[in-house]
């Protein structure tokens, strides 16, 4: 790269390891970054992906002790990766800072830099050699499990460019009294194709996302299939998560565990229903990949989900919480194959028009201005 070209460094809130396994997952914050790097990579600009390894923020000097020694030992035991599950462009480079403390940075003040989460922001915020101009703020969830409203909003006002991903989080952001450029999300249509006639599936085929964070309201998904079981015994649900298999998961329920990407797009392809069931998501990716895949889509009616989520017309949605709506509604896939295939197909037509290469215009157009 010549001295000129424009060095693009992304913030990340840590590495996306499994803590058990020790091995790189898909995370779906992460996956959006890595979208963007690659095409900004092929652009010609110079991309470095950031993963810290600590709050910055302990006030116990403890624990920064502590913090700092897992650190040295897992760099020196080759522990420190992340991104080895995407397919990154190899000009790409990878860094593994303790923190992001402004003492750890080398900068230049022509580097554009973009915070990732709520955490990245705050430390971002006090790095002063990178002037305000060059601070973008990628915002793709209300992180209120990370601190308060109040400080998650604050956030906001930080004076970088906000980015949200979806209209919901772009009202939050005006509602906190600061400005944001809408740029939904895209989709990987090379990695997530309709292959399977949507009218010849079976309609008793359910695809479900596992997941341990309390928000994707896993939990309120499996009751509504109970419901739906006793009502039809045919059901059968592949369940599909970067997680181990639940200890309960009934006989009717097939786990997939960390499929690959043409495992998943196969998983997606067999399903006739995809259902989810999170209280609140920044977009919603997987629903997404299953309207693509030709899946009918019951799902909770939340602000990112419904980016892509049209009531009786690309999906049926369900209040929030309601375990018996949504039964309700994956009921009236199963039993109404005529409007299985009208959700479905509605479903596969409007999603088209999410592509990153869109967004990734978007994006490029906001930086270079």
């Amino acid at each position: 790269m010549g001295k000129d070209t424009k060095r693009i460094i992304f913030l990340l809130p840590g590495c996306d390891i499994d803590a058990k396994t020790r091995k790189c997952v898909p995370v779906g914050g992460y996956k959006v970054v890595y979208e963007y790097a690659n095409m900004l990579a092929k652009d010609g600009f110079d991309v470095v992906l950031a993963f810290s390894h600590a709050r910055c923020k302990y006030a116990n000097p403890l624990r920064h002790i502590y913090g700092f020694a897992g650190y040295l030992y897992r760099k020196f035991t080759g522990q420190l990766h992340a991104g080895e599950w995407f397919n990154l462009d190899s000009s790409i480079k990878k860094w593994f800072p303790y923190c992001y403390h402004r003492s750890f940075l080398s900068l230049r003040d022509t580097d554009l830099v973009f915070a990732t989460a709520y955490d990245t922001a705050t430390e971002l915020n006090k790095i002063t050699k990178v002037p305000q101009g060059n601070k973008y703020y990628l915002i793709q969830g209300y992180e209120i499990w990370r601190d308060t409203p109040e400080a998650v909003k604050a956030s906001y006002k930080f004076g970088f460019h906000n980015i949200t991903i979806a209209p919901w989080l772009q009202d939050i952001v005006k509602e906190s009294g600061a400005e944001a450029t809408l740029i939904t999300n895209g989709l990987d249509f090379n990695r997530f194709s309709l292959d399977n006639p949507i009218e010849g599936r079976s309609p008793f085929e359910v695809v479900l996302m596992n997941h341990t964070l309390e928000q994707k309201r896993v939990q309120d998904s499996r009751a509504a299939l109970d419901i739906v079981k006793k009502q039809v015994p045919e059901l059968h649900v592949s369940m599909f998560g970067t997680c181990e298999a639940p200890a309960d998961m009934p006989s009717w329920y097939t786990y997939y565990h960390q499929p690959s990407g043409k495992e998943l797009c196969d998983i997606y392809n067999r399903g006739a229903i995809y259902v989810a069931a999170s209280d609140f998501e920044g977009f919603g990716l997987t629903i997404g990949e299953a309207m693509i895949c030709g899946c009918a889509v019951a799902c909770t009616d939340n602000g990112g989900f419904r980016c892509m989520a049209e009531h009786e017309k690309t999906a049926l949605l369900s209040p929030v919480y309601d375990v018996e709506a949504l039964a309700k509604n994956i009921i009236r896939l199963i039993t109404d194959n005529l409007l299985r295939q009208d959700i479905a197909r509605e479903g596969n037509e409007s999603i088209q028009q999410f592509t990153w290469e869109k967004s990734y215009q978007k994006l490029k157009t906001l930086i270079s201005t």
